[in-house]
């Protein structure tokens, strides 16, 4: 048995059974496939009529400008969240135990809320108490909260993973307890975790789809919506554009996450080691 597996490997008797259940499940979900597009068929979902309108230009222009809304908001939601996680961060590993209690607070919390729960929050409580905004902020600052917190986290393991001889050195050349925080750990942070921090953009960006609860920001869904009830009297062609939308987003960002990943590995396996004195690594940052 291998010392580094949890289970013994299977047998062939335990293959050809999983062989069977891998083939059984397969034709499983192509038949459910088959009956399911054939539904649509009888009702011509997939007819020209139910695609002609979308030889509109309006109609694209209408979804592509939803698309646009949800990446501005993701985009200005994800530069408040690294704001805000990485002034958590220097709280979260603070040795005053109150700012490391109260950023550890924030971050259990607003982490652990629903993104839609919040988003009810800023848009029906915030203007209870004089706080007149547009949809869009109502959306950027919920997500900026949910994902402050998560952004938050992520840099403090980001920074726990470095080598306690690159502050310990910082200090000793007289840097500040801020100035080793700023200039030494953080940006060796970030860059360690830029791929987590791509995949947490992903989720923030699928996150602003919620705003189609707030019925005033057309963004990608509220789009093909209203384009769905108003211009090709049938939701489905149109949502399935605006799935295509998010897809696209969310492929060529998760394409970017893999290669920062590729990179980070690649420059682990290139980086000399940290062992002794870290004082060189830092007079060349």
């Amino acid at each position: 048995m291998n010392n580094h597996s949890l289970f013994d490997p299977a047998g062939p008797r335990t293959r050809r059974r999983h062989i069977i259940f891998e083939i059984v499940t397969g034709a499983a979900l192509a038949a459910l496939a088959v009956m399911v597009l054939a539904t649509l068929a009888k009702k011509g979902v997939f007819g020209a009529a139910a695609w002609a309108p979308f030889a509109q230009p309006g109609l694209w222009k209408l979804l592509g400008q939803g698309l646009l809304n949800n990446i501005a908001a993701a985009a200005v939601g994800m530069v408040l969240s690294l704001a805000v996680g990485c002034l958590l961060a220097f709280g979260l590993v603070s040795t005053r135990t109150f700012l490391r209690r109260l950023s550890r607070v924030y971050t259990d919390v607003f982490s652990s809320i629903p993104l839609l729960l919040l988003l009810y929050f800023t848009s029906l409580v915030l203007p209870n108490y004089g706080l007149k905004l547009g949809d869009f902020w109502f959306l950027v600052i919920a997500l900026t909260l949910y994902s402050g917190a998560v952004i938050g986290d992520l840099i403090r393991s980001g920074i726990a993973a470095l080598p306690p001889g690159q502050s310990e050195a910082a200090l000793a050349l007289g840097f500040s307890q801020v100035g080793t925080m700023v200039r030494v750990l953080l940006p060796q942070a970030l860059r360690s975790m830029s791929p987590a921090l791509v995949s947490q953009l992903i989720i923030l960006f699928k996150g602003t789809a919620l705003a189609y609860v707030l019925g005033g920001y057309m963004e990608l869904l509220r789009s093909a919506t209203v384009i769905g009830q108003y211009f090709t009297q049938s939701l489905l062609q149109a949502q399935f554009v605006a799935a295509i939308g998010f897809l696209i987003v969310n492929i060529l960002l998760g394409a970017l996450a893999d290669m920062l990943e590729r990179r980070q590995r690649r420059l682990e396996t290139q980086a000399p080691s940290t062992t002794g004195s870290d004082i060189p690594v830092l007079q060349a940052a």
